[in-house]
């Protein structure tokens, strides 16, 4: 599997400067935003929250092509919209990807709050692979061990053709821990008749069938 260099940075908020923003500047969009849906039941608690006198740490913003992009902070923002108020205190840093704001609006987001769901971690899980992030990437932000991430990285073979001609058609998905051990018996298996010369070595369809089972089985079971 080709590896791609760590896009995981650290920003320093501790240091980053306070501002205060007007709340229809600030930019939310989906593809930065690490949960599936905004949970109005916070945004009213914090809402009253407000109204009696409770004071929230600002809200952290990064900047990147042009836009101030919330990174952290979503339910505290539209609880002040609830309250009409029109500014919000910011913490603002520069960034220097869409990946690195998205790792980031990660990091924040699974630090506190409601944990991710299972849906919300598939969904990460496979943003983070569309912006090249290495696996080791994946574990360190999501938190999913590496096995199960390399399982969904495998592109397994669909169809493959026999010499007769005849296509047989590969069932998609991962192999659970019974299909391991037919994928390892069928290796086997394949290499007992090539020794025999039943199957000429050069065969396309027995490089196929090899390519297949080795993928499965090496690849997840080295990293499980």
């Amino acid at each position: 599997m080709k590896q791609f260099a760590t896009q995981i940075r650290t920003y320093d908020w501790e240091h980053a400067p306070v501002s205060t923003e007007k709340i229809s500047d600030l930019v939310f969009e989906w593809k930065f935003y690490p949960r599936k849906d905004i949970d109005y039941r916070i945004v009213s608690r914090y809402a009253k929250a407000l109204k009696a006198g409770s004071v929230f740490p600002p809200v952290k913003i990064g900047l990147l092509a042009g836009k101030k992009i919330i990174v952290d902070g979503v339910h505290r923002i539209r609880s002040r919209q609830e309250l009409k108020l029109r500014d919000v205190e910011c913490l603002t840093l520069p960034f220097e990807s869409a990946a690195t704001l998205f790792a980031e609006a990660i990091k924040w987001n699974a630090d506190h709050g409601r944990p991710f769901s299972g849906d919300e971690v598939r969904d990460n899980i496979n943003r983070l692979k569309k912006f090249k992030f290495d696996v080791k990437d994946i574990v360190a932000l999501t938190h999913v061990p590496a096995s199960e991430i390399y399982r969904e990285m495998v592109a397994p073979i669909t169809v493959l053709k026999a010499p007769c001609g005849k296509k047989i058609y590969c069932i998609p998905g991962q192999p659970s821990g019974r299909e391991l051990v037919q994928f390892k018996n069928a290796l086997m298996l394949i290499r007992d008749v090539a020794r025999a010369g039943c199957i000429p070595m050069d065969d396309e369809f027995l490089k196929q069938l090899v390519k297949q089972c080795r993928e499965n089985l090496g690849r997840v079971l080295s990293n499980a």
